[in-house]
């Protein structure tokens, strides 16, 4: 599928990301034949607390032996954790060709190529048929996108009947200016953050129905404390999320912490059903 480039690509774009990450992990004294998820899980989950939110979502959706879509895949880890831990089919679809390069070849170091599937193309105009997955998944997605009838139009349109919606979401509180640079936009003209009340009404014109909608703001803000202290006390994990966010790394992270801990912006999660 042609993105033509998009602003939204070239922000995500590092170039020579699966060379670095394995670079970075043979420093590191992995052996690049037997590269497990484990040895992945600091970089491969781009979204606040990364593999342990991911996790406590599944058990909470139950998401056992499921046909999975995720929205806005990144490097591919949360469909690695739920296609190795909860027996899923999964498969994921980006923006940023990059992301799906390294994904698919991260999931063949794995040996987890053959449940995970990887597509480039675009959340707005998903290349799948109706019906076609018992749920879908996104993390950290919407707040690129402007476009969100269009986003959650065609995540209902690709969901089976009495299929699930499961988010993980950055949002505004009452549209407060927000700090730049974070890890999803360098400045505003990339942010598209919506409030909660917001996000509920888009999905509800899309037809779908909440079963849980929680507040994840709190469990954010205690895992940038954590990552903060081991970051002073042991520096930065070789293979780390800052992989992925450039130079100005340490800037993108404490403004994210700092628009959470100020009000600005809060963390979600939810359970949609589609009606």
């Amino acid at each position: 599928m042609n993105t033509n480039n998009s602003p939204v690509e070239t922000h995500y774009t590092t170039g020579n990301l699966f060379e670095t990450i394995l670079q970075v992990l043979e420093r590191s004294g992995v052996d690049k034949d037997h590269v497990t998820r484990a040895d992945l899980a600091a970089v491969d989950e781009f979204h606040v607390r990364g593999q342990e939110v991911s996790r406590e979502l599944a058990y909470a959706a139950a998401l056992q032996h499921t046909k999975v879509l995720d929205v806005g895949c990144g490097l591919g880890g949360a469909c690695r954790m739920l296609a190795d831990e909860f027996g899923c089919d999964v498969t994921g679809i980006d923006l940023t060709q990059e992301y799906i390069r390294t994904a698919i070849q991260l999931s063949q170091l794995t040996g987890l190529q053959h449940r995970t599937h990887f597509v480039y193309g675009s959340a707005t105009q998903l290349p799948f048929d109706d019906n076609s997955f018992d749920v879908v998944w996104t993390q950290h997605v919407q707040m690129n996108i402007e476009n969100k009838s269009a986003l959650y139009a065609e995540i209902k349109r690709v969901m089976a009947a009495n299929g699930n919606f499961v988010y993980y979401d950055v949002l505004s509180n009452d549209h407060a200016p927000v700090h730049f640079p974070v890890p999803w936009a360098s400045d505003a003209s990339l942010s598209f953050l919506i409030t909660s009340q917001e996000l509920q009404q888009f999905l509800h014109n899309a037809g779908l129905r909440p079963i849980t909608i929680k507040d994840e703001t709190e469990s954010g803000i205690r895992f940038f404390k954590k990552l903060f202290n081991r970051i002073e006390e042991k520096g930065l994990p070789p293979a780390g999320a800052h992989l992925l966010m450039g130079d100005n790394a340490a800037d993108k992270l404490k403004n994210f912490y700092g628009n959470l801990t100020e009000g600005t912006i809060k963390l979600e999660s939810g359970i949609f059903f589609k009606e």
